[in-house]
Order: structure tokens, then C-alpha cells, then sequence
């Protein structure tokens, strides 16, 4: 079973970012366009960082 997904060119795995490769795997084009705002609205377009902040996020909710 392949538990990673890319998006953007970044590596989503289910152990590390599960909530994000949750996501990835039912929505893809929506989390697209959610990492990319966050990326260029508070990581200087870095979509890694967006991704890391983004699931740190989630996990609070």
C-alpha cells in the first residue's frame, strides 16, 4: 500500500502529515489551493513550510 502522495513537488506521507494526506488523497485540487495561499500569505511561497504549519494547525481542531 503507498501511503505518500505529492503535491506541489512535496512528499505527503500518512505517518508524518496524516491529516493533509487524508485530504490529499480525497480532495487534491482544493488542498492545492489552500497551500498555496498559505504559502505565499505567510511562508514566503515556501509550500514545505505551509504544509508543516498547516497540519500543526489542524491537529489543534
Amino acid at each position: 500500500m503507498n501511503n505518500k502522495v505529492t503535491i506541489l513537488g512535496e512528499v505527503i506521507t500518512k505517518k508524518d502529515l496524516p491529516k493533509l494526506y487524508k485530504w490529499a488523497k480525497e480532495n487534491p485540487a482544493t488542498l492545492v489551493e489552500q497551500l498555496k495561499s498559505i504559502a505565499d500569505k505567510w511562508h514566503e511561497g515556501n509550500i514545505r513550510s505551509a504544509l508543516i504549519a498547516f497540519e500543526m494547525d489542524l491537529e489543534r481542531i
